[in-house]
């Protein structure tokens, strides 16, 4: 029982960081959901395997959300979307290829490292992709291919990825973030794809169900409260928090 209360928990800080700072969950399902397998000996030799595979499927459910919103509110970019989805699809399958044919340990590592990146983004917020945007931008089709390739190997949305980049093409925040939003879900999905087609079992024996019928919940509670700290705290300040947190558990991974 305490398990829920755990699960829970992450669910609803996953959710806030969606709802206030504009990111995915996954960014925090991962992280948690890899401490408590790896602290209870759940999915042994899969610990990190799971919590992917699992925080893609909340994506989709929490993606699905946001997505048709954003489409209903006329933000979303539909042919940046189009440019770009044949490329994320592409890095999307390697990112679960790797996933499927690596050791947890190795995947661990390279795990962390990439953590260690995106927390280094968050605090910079993103200073060396818009020092570079120009050179970027001629290379968006292999650009967004690996943002495929990270997203769906860390089981993120991408957005930590594609709003830096979106809102120099599109230049409109919000509808930068729709569109990652758009994006992000096509990740999901064509993600969840290619776990069954590499591995037929992969639902029976590599998703925590329990955790996922609490985190989607969960999550929607917490972006909703993300929302609305949005109006009362500086959400930079809790940016550099949030990735000071994500370089300790990295760390800690790397440590352990």
């Amino acid at each position: 029982m305490e398990l829920i209360y755990v699960y829970i928990l992450i669910g609803f800080v996953g959710g806030i960081t969606a709802g206030m700072l504009g990111l995915g969950g996954g960014i925090i399902f991962v992280p948690g959901l890899m401490i408590i397998h790896k602290y209870f000996a759940m999915f042994i030799g899969h610990e990190l395997q799971v919590a992917v595979y699992t925080s893609l499927i909340c994506i989709i459910f929490a993606g699905s959300t946001s997505s048709y919103l954003h489409f209903q509110n006329k933000l979303i970019n539909l042919e940046i979307v189009k440019r770009y989805l044949l490329y994320v699809s592409m890095g999307c399958f390697f990112g679960i290829y790797i996933l499927e044919h690596t050791s947890s340990e190795l995947l661990e590592i390279v795990y962390s490292i990439i953590l260690i990146i995106l927390a280094i983004l968050l605090i910079s917020d993103a200073n060396i992709i818009k020092k570079n945007i120009k050179v970027l931008k001629k290379i968006g089709s292999f650009y967004f291919f690996s943002n495929g390739i990270i997203s769906s190997l860390m089981g993120i949305g991408g957005g930590t990825l594609s709003v830096p980049y979106l809102s120099f093409i599109i230049r409109d925040i919000k509808e930068s973030i729709a569109t990652a939003s758009a994006i992000g879900l096509v990740i999901a999905i064509t993600s969840l794809i290619y776990m069954f087609i590499l591995n037929h079992s992969i639902f029976e024996e590599k998703i925590n169900y329990l955790s996922l019928l609490t985190l989607i919940p969960s999550s929607i509670a917490g972006s909703y409260a993300g929302v609305y700290l949005l109006r009362v705290v500086d959400p930079k300040k809790v940016k550099h928090i949030f990735s000071i947190l994500l370089l300790v558990v990295a760390f800690y991974l790397l440590i352990d």
